[in-house]
């Protein structure tokens, strides 16, 4: 039997990774035998051969096409995932993106923003800017992701702004298992916030 090469073996890992997006953590997770220099030189080959892309520092995806439109950009939401994985802190959708992702907004931003308890930084995607934006560690009291996002959306609304409308629109968005998880975690909510989380929660 031959003997696969560790290069060899990084690279059939980076092929069978089922993630969009991922970084040189990821790999080195994923290929525990090998150095951060071998998986570097496998990525930077596979990056040059056109077999990956490298959407930014350390960012990588693999190129994918629709006979159509051409080639397809990575998924704003998989290159928040990744960047979450790297730096080991939330990276929660704010602003315009959080109010679309609980239906309270048809709008697509082109310029998603995300909190983080990480740094600042602007990731580029062709035309589109993803900005991760650093955010105080009280708005990371809950580590749950549905808090977060419900909290971000009302946040955007702004309290003047809240009807029984928007409540009822996000109820229809979350699942009664997130209703649950929400009406455990109301008191890391601003204050002002809570009473329309337990409209939210309630059964």
């Amino acid at each position: 039997m031959a003997v696969i090469s560790t290069s060899e073996q990084v690279r059939r890992h980076i092929l069978a990774s089922r993630a969009p997006v991922f970084t040189t953590g990821d790999v080195l997770n994923g290929a525990p035998g090998a150095s951060r220099e071998l998986v570097d030189q496998v990525i930077s080959r596979m990056v040059r051969a056109g077999k990956l892309h490298r959407i930014s520092r350390g960012l990588f995806s693999r190129p994918k096409a629709h006979p159509e439109l051409g080639p397809l950009p990575p998924h704003t939401e998989d290159i928040a995932a990744a960047v979450e994985r790297s730096i080991g802190m939330p990276v929660i959708p704010s602003g315009a993106l959080a109010l679309n992702s609980l239906h309270l907004s048809e709008q697509v931003p082109a310029h998603p923003e995300f909190i983080t308890a990480g740094p600042t930084r602007t990731i580029s995607v062709g035309k589109r800017r993803i900005h991760l934006r650093h955010a105080a560690a009280r708005r990371f009291r809950s580590r749950t992701y549905i808090v977060q996002l419900v909290v971000e959306a009302l946040k955007a609304l702004g309290r003047q702004n809240i009807t029984e409308s928007s409540i009822a629109t996000i109820r229809g968005a979350v699942t009664a298992t997130d209703r649950a998880t929400l009406n455990k975690h109301i008191g890391d909510a601003p204050v002002w916030m809570q009473p329309h989380l337990r409209q939210i929660a309630a059964e």
